[in-house]
């Protein structure tokens, strides 16, 4: 009879832990802060930011630059497109119109653009120029047709060493939710 009570006990002070467990690390959870930023000159990118602010109920922010882009400065058959322009030159830092110093202030930055040339657009540079996300966990999304995310990913990292780019993914422009959501679900 008293093995019965201990036994009772114990299960009930297992119980107890690990239900203290769980609260706490929702409490946690809930406690993070989320920020989505894309820079998005043919809507792409911004499409499957929307999925990741959604699925993070997290706000979107976009990063505008101050000269927009029309077609023939993304068009990359054109000799003289501004997107190979910008690419080429390493000191390059395309003027962003908007104030986004509001990011700052998140725990976790979603920060997508396409990829261009296998490395981020300048205008992203510029981004991380300006705005100090120190101690921010940095997840990276980009949309590509076929170029992959890790020459992307190793620029920033060799740029900003100090900044915590955690991973990478990249996206098709006609991705679907469940894929943007599997691969949030695998970042937990």
């Amino acid at each position: 009879m008293f093995e019965g009570k201990l036994i009772k006990l114990l299960i009930a002070i297992l119980f107890a832990i690990v239900s203290f467990s769980m609260i706490s690390a929702h409490s946690e959870a809930a406690n993070v802060s989320s920020a989505v930023v894309v820079f998005s000159p043919n809507s792409h990118t911004k499409e499957v930011g929307k999925m990741i602010a959604n699925s993070k109920e997290a706000p979107l922010f976009e990063i505008v630059p101050k000269q927009p882009y029309s077609a023939d400065d993304l068009n990359y058959r054109l000799e003289n497109c501004r997107a190979t322009l910008e690419s080429t030159d390493p000191k390059s830092r395309p003027e962003i119109a908007n104030d986004l110093r509001i990011v700052q202030k998140y725990d976790v930055i979603y920060l997508g653009s396409p990829v261009w040339f296998r490395k981020p657009p300048k205008i992203i540079l510029t981004f991380l120029d300006k705005y100090n996300l120190q101690g921010k966990k940095i997840y990276v999304f980009v949309t590509s047709g076929g170029s992959p995310v890790y020459n992307y990913l190793e620029e920033l990292r060799s740029l900003y060493p100090s900044l915590n780019f955690v991973e990478g993914r990249r996206f098709r422009p006609d991705e679907i939710q469940s894929n943007v959501d599997n691969w949030l679900d695998s970042l937990k």
